[in-house]
């Protein structure tokens, strides 16, 4: 009776977690989002891919009452529990899709990789004046900016694989430097060049490798050909 009980009890287990529900909000770009979504399909979740235009994101902001919306997207829903923190998602969603890494340096380093790309973000100066942003930008670009991708670039040149933080195979922080590259190169980044990182060989390397991996190749096959492009 008792193994009974527990096979019971761990058949339930296996329907809980296979029927687990998933959404994420995010803009209809890849942004900080596309990590999210290449990592959550390599795990095989299934989610639903609310992508949200400006004016809805705005109504939602303004009328929740749910402080999660507050601060930005993405926004993460796991069987009605909501996250923030695209970082967060990504770590949850890396797990799951086994895009991280049991082992402690090797851990760290992705952390430190992951932290460092969201450094650069965080610190994009965007004042409201625009000549002020783009004398603001431009320095950026040239100082700290530059300081933080020279380092993405060490650690890629370091590098004895092919990934940045020394995996056997690519892992979230490879996907989540790999989103930052494209943030850069689709312009959006006002007064930072287009071509900004090509000046960083390991990156520039770093990016052709995650374009090709299969995980990504397999997450663009798998949308609507409307969205394989975006």
């Amino acid at each position: 009776m008792s193994r009974i009980v527990v096979a019971s009890a761990f058949f339930l287990t296996l329907v809980a977690a296979s029927s687990c529900t998933h959404v994420l909000e995010y803009f209809d770009t890849p942004g900080r989002g596309e990590a999210i979504r290449i990592a959550l399909h390599s795990a095989g979740v299934k989610f639903t891919d609310k992508r949200l235009g400006w004016e809805e994101w705005q109504g939602i902001k303004s009328s929740s009452s749910d402080w999660v919306y507050k601060n930005g997207l993405p926004v993460l829903t796991v069987d009605g529990t909501k996250f923030s923190q695209s970082i967060a998602q990504m770590r949850y969603a890396a797990r799951k899709g086994k895009l991280y890494s049991d082992n402690l340096l090797e851990a760290m380093r992705i952390d430190e990789v992951m932290d460092i790309v969201q450094d650069i973000l965080a610190k994009t100066p965007s004042p409201p004046d625009p000549e002020e942003k783009k004398k603001q930008r431009e320095e950026y670009a040239s100082g700290k900016m530059f300081n933080f991708m020279s380092r993405l670039n060490q650690l890629a040149e370091q590098s004895t694989t092919a990934w940045i933080a020394g995996t056997a195979d690519m892992a979230i922080a490879d996907l989540m430097t790999w989103q930052l590259l494209g943030m850069i190169s689709s312009g959006n980044f006002d007064h930072v060049p287009a071509d900004y990182h090509t000046q960083f060989a390991g990156l520039s390397r770093l990016e052709k490798a995650v374009s090709e991996h299969a995980v990504v190749t397999g997450y663009y096959a798998s949308l609507p050909a409307a969205k394989q492009d975006l």
